[in-house]
């Protein structure tokens, strides 16, 4: 698809940036973490310099009543006062950017606490109403249905025969295509998939202080997974989103560094396929790099795998796609719905088998270090991923991916980067995971949301247009990570290979 343009510089566009989560509650720009982490290097340097006069005072050095030249007493005494007062204005100004940012999360997570409250009554309230028999429907289902509206959505307004929505329903989409890609849409999506589960008890009579107790916002039981999978369930007894073997092939590798040809030559691959030969690829600088390097239909593959260090110590990036195939029943793609509602519901969806025989042809060793990077459905790959142990993870970067409240190896260095009109996160509900660093944009900001496309504020083109803005940001936590990223791919050039999947019978 064609590309949602971005007009911000990178230089002047990380201000536009919100940023929350990583273990802390607070929320703010990017600007304000910025200056508040400006403000304490200049205490702390500050307070740095107090104790070195402090030990020059030790000295005993005098000060006569008046003030002269050669009073060297008076000059360290005035020094001592001078960066007293910087160190203290400093401390102040910090500690007042801190707050508001305190505050501001207080009251953001006390807003979503009371919408999630009032969706979950709201749905429970419907579930017990028969005229909302559509919205049972859907709940019923879990917030991958949602998932699975968008696929009829997007086929519908794509005008494929089939698979469409009802005509006046598509006609009043196709007529409003800023619906989907509004911010407040994205919140009430938010909401409704988070009280999916309260519509389905309500429906079947369980007392609402009991269907709280179950749901997102009490012990979890009956979440995401737990609907997911009963959709899937219900679905398959249709005959749609049905797993199949998968299998994976080599589309494309690059020889050793050193012995690297120019990209574009083909070389013989296993079983006679043809493979192309692509140069050694250099080590991803930040996350611009990484956005620009997921694969899409465009390379023939769903998931690239670099290699770097030597061959003793190898240190791995694993660039997993997005969604290709909207439909609900299961073609020859691995990246479709089957997979989606399959990976929130926690089972091995096709494009989780496939990544994991990549993983494997590859090269990669249980306890070699990882690096996963992904956008959308392939978010949800990554996070399993690393939930589960199936790689040593010492990051993790995802782009416009489902939230998922999967949970993470403690220190794990995740930055998950969303667009604020973009629906596809929304769709995994609210997640009580706070590890991950949240980084969010407002994508069209003061200019018209494109109307020849569809979701365009998930389209990968924007987020790599999100990706440099984010690799401009001075926040502390943004730019460790890329530090962090240069150690573990280091310096040389490495080794690349792409790898296409498919659904067998």
């Amino acid at each position: 698809m064609s590309s949602a343009g971005n007009d911000v510089t990178p230089d002047e566009g990380y201000r536009d940036l919100t940023i929350s989560g990583g273990g802390s509650t607070m929320v703010a720009t990017d600007t304000v973490f910025a200056e508040m982490a400006t403000l304490r290097r200049v205490q702390g340097d500050a307070e740095d310099w107090e104790v070195r006069i402090g030990r020059v005072q030790s000295l005993g050095l005098g000060s006569s009543l008046q003030w002269r030249p050669s009073d060297l007493g008076a000059c360290v005494l005035g020094a001592w006062v001078a960066i007293h007062g910087v160190a203290g204005e400093s401390r102040q100004l910090a500690d007042s950017l801190a707050e508001a940012a305190e505050q501001y999360g207080r009251l953001e997570a006390g807003l979503d606490t009371l919408l999630s409250g009032m969706g979950a009554w709201l749905g429970y309230t419907a579930g017990q109403l028969a005229m909302f028999a559509p919205l049972i429907a859907v709940s019923l289902a879990g917030p991958l249905a949602y998932a699975a509206v968008g696929s009829l959505t997007w086929n519908a307004l794509q005008g494929r025969p089939g698979e469409v929505l009802p005509p006046g329903v598509a006609d009043w989409l196709r007529d409003n295509p800023r619906l989907l890609s509004d911010p407040a849409t994205v919140r009430l999506v938010r909401v409704l998939v988070s009280s999916a589960d309260e519509v389905a008890l309500g429906r079947v009579g369980v007392p609402y202080p009991v269907a709280a107790a179950l749901g997102d916002d009490g012990a979890g039981v009956l979440g995401a997974a737990s609907s997911a999978f009963g959709l899937l369930v219900a679905a398959r007894a249709a005959g749609l989103l049905r797993e199949t073997p998968v299998r994976v092939r080599l589309a494309g590798s690059s020889p050793a560094p050193v012995a690297a040809p120019a990209a574009g030559g083909v070389q013989s691959g296993p079983g006679g396929e043809s493979t192309a030969t692509l140069a050694a690829p250099k080590p991803p600088t930040g996350f611009a790099d990484l956005a620009d390097r997921i694969p899409t239909e465009e390379d023939g593959a769903q998931v690239r795998i670099e290699r770097y260090g030597d061959a003793e110590h190898p240190r791995w990036v694993v660039y997993i796609g997005g969604t290709v195939e909207w439909a609900p029943a299961a073609s020859t793609e691995p990246w479709d719905m089957t997979s989606n509602v399959a990976a929130v519901a926690d089972q091995e969806a096709g494009s989780y088998r496939a990544v994991l025989q990549a993983l494997h042809a590859a090269g990669v060793q249980p306890g070699d270090p990882v690096v996963p990077v992904a956008h959308s459905q392939g978010g949800l790959i990554a996070n399993q991923l690393v939930s589960r142990g199936d790689i040593t993870a010492v990051g993790m970067v995802t782009f416009g991916a489902p939230e998922t409240g999967l949970a993470l190896p403690d220190g794990l260095p995740a930055i998950a980067i969303e667009h604020e009109e973009d629906i596809v996160p929304a769709l995994g509900g609210t997640s009580e995971e706070d590890q991950r660093l949240y980084v969010r944009r407002e994508l069209f900001a003061g200019r018209d949301v494109p109307l020849d496309e569809t979701l365009p504020a998930h389209q990968l083109v924007g987020y790599r247009d999100t990706a440099g803005i984010v690799d401009a940001s001075p926040e502390p936590r943004l730019a460790e990570f890329r530090a962090q990223l240069g150690e573990i791919v280091g310096k040389a050039p490495g080794e690349q290979s792409l790898w296409h999947a498919e659904r067998v019978d």
